[in-house]
């Protein structure tokens, strides 16, 4: 274990120092920790929290009318980054969450991105802010074409570091995953194309301003992207891009990851190719844990076909 013994407080108040360093901003997570911090007591060692500490905590204020709500899940995510944390620096032995995780009911259905509208979101990523932009444009288009060509999960996105990129083997590591699981992801030529074109960018960013951040991303203070701040960047453009859910409900960077998976699946039936056999597959380049999670895609991809077969129709019918 490192020959330290670390209580709950020293490992949080290291912990949301380390999330500072990286230039995010930390209340929520502050506060989630401290909270937390309380409910055990600040001098429990770290390694004595038991799973059903962690089930306690989260039920206490994660449960309505016993029904778990997506503020439970929100709460798991934030306390599984703080444990991948301890547990990748050997400060736990293994991470006390609930092993079985339950299902709690979204009712917010994804957005597919057209191909225009993906072509429109890349484009005005370059121009969405008039004022002064602590992101530099062409970081930010890179990061949201990066998430969606490999649909990545925007956290995994703004994680990644230079060396995570291998343009030898056209392959990224993916690590710290949602699911406590590294990952290799290949990419193709075009994609390995634009991350050569960006890490030569990048090289005279950091010689220019003396950065030593080794984030892929970075921010013109030399800190690496935070993930509420592409969140935030995604909106602005669409916003500026005119881009709307026909829905009402607001967009989601997300659903750039939906799309990808949306999208290759639509290739492959178009292609003749054999769907089924292929799903795991693409459940495994995802990161998802099991069948289940990528299997919703399905529907979503039949769908798109049928209006897609539906518009060819009214056309030739025209």
């Amino acid at each position: 274990m490192g020959g330290h013994v670390m209580n709950i407080k020293e490992a949080i108040h290291l912990y949301l120092s380390y999330k500072e360093s990286l230039g995010e901003k930390i209340r929520d997570v502050r506060y989630l920790l401290l909270r937390f911090e309380r409910y055990i007591n600040p001098i429990v060692e770290l390694d004595e929290i038991k799973e059903t500490d962690c089930q306690n905590f989260l039920n206490c204020k994660g449960r309505k009318n016993n029904n778990y709500t997506r503020y439970w899940d929100y709460q798991f995510c934030k306390l599984e980054r703080f444990f991948v944390w301890a547990f990748s620096r050997k400060f736990i032995h293994s991470i006390p969450l609930p092993k079985i995780r339950p299902t709690i009911r979204h009712d917010f259905t994804p957005y597919i991105y057209s191909t225009d509208e993906l072509n429109k979101i890349f484009a005005t990523a370059l121009c969405y802010r008039q004022r002064y932009n602590i992101e530099y444009p062409y970081v930010i288009q890179t990061m949201l074409k990066l998430t969606y060509c490999l649909g990545l999960r925007s956290g995994e996105t703004t994680r990644l570091l230079v060396e995570d990129i291998d343009l030898n083997n056209d392959l990224l590591y993916i690590n710290e995953t949602k699911f406590h699981k590294s990952r290799l992801v290949t990419a193709n030529a075009p994609v390995m194309k634009m991350l050569k074109l960006y890490l030569d960018w990048r090289k005279s960013i950091v010689k220019e301003n003396h950065f030593v951040n080794n984030h892929l991303f970075l921010d013109k203070r030399g800190n690496g992207v935070p993930q509420h701040e592409l969140q935030q960047a995604f909106r602005l453009i669409c916003t500026k891009a005119n881009i709307v859910r026909k829905d009402g409900k607001n967009v989601r960077l997300h659903d750039l990851r939906h799309s990808f998976a949306t999208h290759r699946l639509v290739k492959w039936y178009k292609e003749g190719a054999d769907v089924q056999t292929l799903l795991p597959v693409l459940s495994t380049y995802l990161g998802h844990s099991h069948l289940e999670d990528t299997s919703i895609y399905l529907s979503m991809t039949h769908e798109l076909l049928d209006k897609a077969n539906i518009r060819f129709k009214t056309y030739v019918e025209s």
